[in-house]
Order: C-alpha cells, then structure tokens, then sequence
C-alpha cells in the first residue's frame, strides 16, 4: 500500500526553504543609523608590494660567530617576540648571579 504522506515529504525541504525566504523578506525598517558612503575608494592589495631581491649572502663562520656574540638562541627568540631587532653586542651578564650568599645552601 503506497504511503499518502510521500509527496509531501518531497516538498518539505522546498517548503522550509520557502518559509526561510519569507521571513527574511519581512518589510525591514528603513534605517538611516548607517547612511551609504558617497565616495567610494579603492586600495589594491599589490600598492605596496615588494619584488624578491637578493639577500648578501654572509659566510656560515661570520653567521656562526655573530649568533655566539648577541647571546645564541634566546637573542633571536626574544626578537621574534617583542619584534626589536637583536643586538649586535649581547647584554652584559652579571658575573656574580650563580654564587649564593653563605656558602653551601
């Protein structure tokens, strides 16, 4: 025996889609809170593009010895996290900040 409501349940899909565009066609209240702009402008994405150019390319030693002399791996992490260039010459440490006041602890 065919099943009566089998039509129907084919149009449910366009039915809900139907009630959807009926309710976001209500009349809308006609706001001037947001005016449209009168000029329009553009800004292209490619203004400010620079093209490739080639880096100097230093010796691996003089890149080795520069890492050593403003203080390894932390200079450059710390420059990757406050976005200040390292510097050239690394902090001066304080000689004294593993001794303990005392003796042994």
């Amino acid at each position: 025996m065919p099943n009566p409501s089998y039509p129907f349940r084919s149009l449910l899909p366009l039915l809900t889609l139907l009630a959807a565009g009926v309710a976001l066609a209500a009349p809308a209240e006609k706001s001037q809170a947001h005016p449209l702009p009168t000029k329009l402008q553009y800004t292209s994405a490619l203004a400010t593009y620079q093209g490739y150019t080639d880096q100097v390319v230093q010796s691996w030693r003089e890149a080795n010895d520069r890492v050593g002399r403003i203080g390894g791996w932390r200079a450059y992490a710390k420059e990757a996290a406050t976005g200040q260039p390292a510097p050239d010459t690394p902090p001066v440490a304080n000689p004294h900040a593993g001794h303990h006041e005392g003796g042994k602890q």
